[in-house]
């Protein structure tokens, strides 16, 4: 789930400052072609549209709760280490409950075959032999496991207008909070692109070095960059969802309407259900995409495994909470 967010935080040791400014001021669209059209800071409209993407956690009058794109694309890693982790785990019990039977008994399977020598070292060491492929695998494999389990079971961005800040609630594995300045956000959106570029999309904002804060009022000293949104069918949709953001920030609750449904953070089975089958019911309208049903369905094995392994990720996760202070902000 966290690829994004750990790929940007491991970037970070690998290059500068000035490495990762060049790389993402820089950016360009495909090579050969013209830099990013992005907007002029916050001020500037980019639609004349508003669309709240199905991405708000929560909306009042002073702040608005954002998703982050990756709350589905959780669970195949939490259900194949944790298989493992079974698997191990269980012939580990097995080999060291036939170890204590057979040497407490003196003998093995055949009763007229008495334990020898040998027998009393090698029955005691396969147990222990699978417990330390297990320790070791655990060892080398957990920090893959925590991009998904035992961890924050989300990443939420606060908007808030009263403040003018957004605030990042992150694990502190994945750059943990941050109290960045609205005004001085960038948003790397291309507003020339193609409606089938913004298909998969999601909103990028990025903060310089100083732009913000952690919770004791230490400035950041590096770049800070996080992602709003799930992604997006194309780029009207996804100009449409950043003007959303923009327009509450600028306009108030008064620029912008509530959403009709909000997203839930309760982990129903059915939600990773609809997560893993990853199918936009929308597209049922058209009968040329139906094919796109039937390929689920002949999938359906692989999803019901994806469906178990996301809802056990949301099971072994905890609900992550601002604090207080950022809870009372702007009130």
């Amino acid at each position: 789930m966290y690829i994004l967010e750990r790929g940007f935080q491991w970037s970070k040791k690998l290059i500068t400052y000035e490495e990762a400014t060049a790389e993402i001021y820089g950016k360009q669209r495909k090579p050969g072609e013209a830099e990013l059209d992005a907007p002029d800071g916050v001020s500037e409209s980019v639609s004349s549209e508003i669309y709240d993407n199905d991405s708000l956690y929560m909306y009042t009058d002073n702040f608005i709760d954002l998703r982050t794109p990756n709350d589905e694309k959780k669970g195949v890693i939490t259900a194949f280490l944790l298989w493992v982790y079974g698997f191990l785990f269980y012939f580990f019990l097995k080999f060291s409950g036939t170890a204590v039977e057979y040497i407490s008994a003196g003998h093995g399977y055949h009763d007229d075959v008495p334990l020898v020598a040998k027998d009393y070292f090698f029955l005691p060491l396969f147990p222990l032999l699978l417990l330390l492929i297990l320790g070791v695998f655990a060892k080398y494999t957990f920090k893959y496991l925590r991009l998904e389990s035992f961890t924050a079971r989300r990443i939420v961005v606060r908007f808030n207008r009263a403040t003018r800040k957004v605030y990042l609630l992150r694990p502190k594995h994945l750059g943990g909070i941050r109290i960045m300045d609205w005004n001085k956000t960038e948003v790397l959106i291309d507003k020339s692109m193609s409606e089938l570029e913004g298909t998969g999309g999601f909103v990028v904002l990025v903060w310089d070095r100083g732009d913000g804060v952690d919770l004791q009022g230490t400035p950041t000293d590096n770049l800070e960059v996080t992602f709003v949104g799930k992604p997006t069918r194309s780029a009207s949709e996804l100009l449409a969802f950043w003007e959303y953001i923009r327009r509450y920030m600028e306009g108030g609750p008064d620029a912008v309407p509530a959403p009709k449904k909000f997203v839930s953070k309760f982990p129903w089975p059915w939600v990773s259900f609809k997560a893993a089958w990853g199918l936009d019911t929308q597209f049922l309208r058209h009968s040329a995409l139906w094919i796109f049903v039937v390929a689920n369905l002949l999938m359906m094995p692989a999803i019901l495994i994806h469906a178990a392994g996301h809802w056990l990720s949301q099971l072994l996760c905890y609900e992550p909470r601002f604090p207080s202070v950022i809870e009372q902000a702007g009130r």
